[in-house]
């Protein structure tokens, strides 16, 4: 986003009487209105106008959002607080003047090329497919490093729908979300065309993390970045192939289902994980704001880096709102939300994985 764009943004939402005050994750958090979309879009604006300098306390305030865009849901103007907030951290990366948290993953992504600071090529080559496979998989290095247990599991469902897939030898790449969400659009431009020359013999990929899927379809072409590859994520791959699905009868399970943001109101997939959902479970719970409208997790906009303590408290909250049990799972079909679940103590699920149990139900 470009700053004139920030600028008329900003004034829209300081102009405004805070009609989306109850939407933000991180005031509901914190009890904070200065942390409210207006309050820190207020900032922004005051900065951009030159009513008050860019300090720490200012960074902070824009780097108080996951970028779910729950805001832009309630917005009768249909702004984007979320977008907006993460070109503001241009100015804060130019200025020196990032949390430690961000500043921390920008210098382990410059030095690694992801945010964790592993090795990804070789991590790749231990689940390289062993014949020719339907779809390449493109999981995501925050699965392939944090839990390499979901893309066996992935394995096996794809086998099962009669789409089987293998990891991409384009996975060893990170997609460049993190670069993005640091505000570092420069570096997050060249990155992503680094990472499309990779994938021009690849025509289809089937993508596990919804935050990378995200990236490719949606970020990519906003920073002008042409992909020669068809970008899908699994849960399309396998909602599209649920009728060759094995007959299998639900588990007896009810779980609570959340719509995590990248994938809902990022790529607008609210049905197909249902129906995916509806095949292996008996029953289903819902936060009564659901879908375009739905709340968020906490792992966005680097938060969990930045605001630690504040992302787990969202992630507490939500799984409430949707299950207020302890005992019924939670389930969604992004590896980040599903994680930061957990971090919050509550029982979690990667959709995959409840997949998995009920295709190998004996």
């Amino acid at each position: 986003m470009s700053l004139p764009s920030l600028a008329d943004a900003a004034a829209t939402c300081a102009a405004c009487p805070k009609a989306c005050r109850f939407s933000c994750p991180v005031s509901e958090a914190t009890q904070n209105e200065a942390l409210s979309a207006w309050g820190k879009m207020s900032v922004a604006h005051l900065v951009v106008t030159g009513a008050r300098p860019l300090d720490a306390e200012a960074a902070a305030a824009v780097h108080a959002c996951t970028g779910c865009g729950r805001c832009t849901s309630f917005c009768a103007h249909e702004n984007t607080p979320g977008a907006s907030l993460f070109a503001a951290r241009q100015q804060v990366v130019a200025a020196g003047l990032q949390p430690r948290g961000a500043a921390s993953t920008l210098a382990t992504f410059q030095q690694a090329q992801n945010p964790f600071g592993h090795e990804l090529g070789s991590l790749v080559a231990s689940w390289r497919a062993q014949r020719p496979v339907r779809y390449p998989l493109f999981p995501g290095c925050s699965s392939l490093v944090k839990r390499p247990a979901l893309l066996e599991q992935t394995l096996t469902v794809a086998e099962a729908f009669g789409a089987p897939m293998g990891v991409a030898k384009a996975a060893s790449k990170c997609c460049g979300y993190p670069l993005y969400a640091a505000g570092a659009f420069d570096a997050f431009t060249a990155h992503a065309r680094a990472v499309a020359d990779v994938f021009v013999e690849t025509p289809e990929v089937a993508v596990l993390d919804a935050g990378c899927a995200f990236t490719f379809r949606v970020l990519y072409p906003r920073f002008g970045v042409s992909l020669p590859t068809r970008m899908r994520t699994v849960v399309e791959v396998l909602f599209d192939n649920l009728p060759h699905a094995p007959n299998r009868p639900p588990l007896p399970e009810r779980v609570g289902y959340h719509d995590a943001c990248h994938l809902g109101r990022g790529l607008g997939l609210y049905d197909e994980p249902r129906a995916l959902l509806a095949r292996a479970v008996t029953a289903v719970v819902e936060a009564p704001s659901m879908r375009r409208e739905a709340g968020c997790s906490g792992g966005g906009g680097l938060l969990p880096r930045t605001m630690v303590e504040t992302s787990v408290e969202i992630a507490r909250r939500q799984a409430a709102e949707i299950v207020d049990d302890p005992g019924v799972a939670v389930v969604s079909a992004c590896p980040t939300s599903t994680r930061m679940f957990e971090r919050a103590g509550r029982r979690a699920s990667d959709l995959l994985s409840l997949l998995e149990r009920w295709v190998t139900q004996s």
